[in-house]
């Protein structure tokens, strides 16, 4: 029995440095689209904090694009997880209001596992209805957790956040804005 499952997980393992386990991919809501999310070369980019609880400092955002795509990637510090489809970014022309539930963004992450990084990519092509003269608000919710004993801890929320906005209740949000970098013709 031991050894079935020890060479389940060889295969496994085989198996996905075969195929590679570098790329993630997102879904859009709205027709379930698979978008591949690799980066070559950015023409522009740049970087905002991640907080989870509003005051704790859990990694950063990348965002960059390059002439065809928007690149978003959370990169998580230390023990700091997201949770399994727990990653959402909502995009807009104008700043956000309100928080709005983040399970209703338009875009959401697909790991089925835990995760410290991962990258949505965005194709202009198919975001221009989010971008007012090439700038673009936008919100990147997470689901952070810590391994705690052999399992995790309570989830946290969590927020790139330039500009935080603290609502009743102890609910709070953050949002950042981006401008497009001219890439020229690549």
């Amino acid at each position: 029995m031991l050894s079935n499952k020890f060479s389940s997980l060889i295969l496994l393992w085989f198996a996905l440095t075969i195929f590679g386990c570098s790329e993630n991919s997102t879904s859009v809501n709205d027709n379930q689209k698979q978008i591949p999310t690799t980066i070559e070369s950015p023409c522009g980019e740049r970087y905002f904090d991640l907080y989870i609880d509003r005051i704790t400092l859990a990694g950063f955002v990348r965002v960059a694009n390059d002439l065809d795509n928007i690149y978003i990637t959370y990169t998580l510090d230390g023990n700091y997880l997201a949770e399994p489809g727990k990653m959402y970014v909502w995009l807009g022309k104008t700043a956000p209001t309100k928080r709005g539930n983040p399970k209703l963004y338009p875009f959401r992450s697909a790991n089925s596992d835990y995760v410290s990084t991962y990258s949505f990519t965005l194709p202009l092509s198919d975001i221009q209805q989010y971008i007012n003269s090439g700038t673009f608000y936008f919100m990147t919710f997470i689901s952070v957790v810590t391994p705690d004993g052999g399992g995790y801890s309570s989830p946290s929320d969590g927020f790139s956040v330039d500009i935080v906005k603290i609502k009743s209740k102890g609910a709070w949000y953050g949002f950042n804005n981006y401008t497009l970098q001219d890439c020229g013709a690549q």
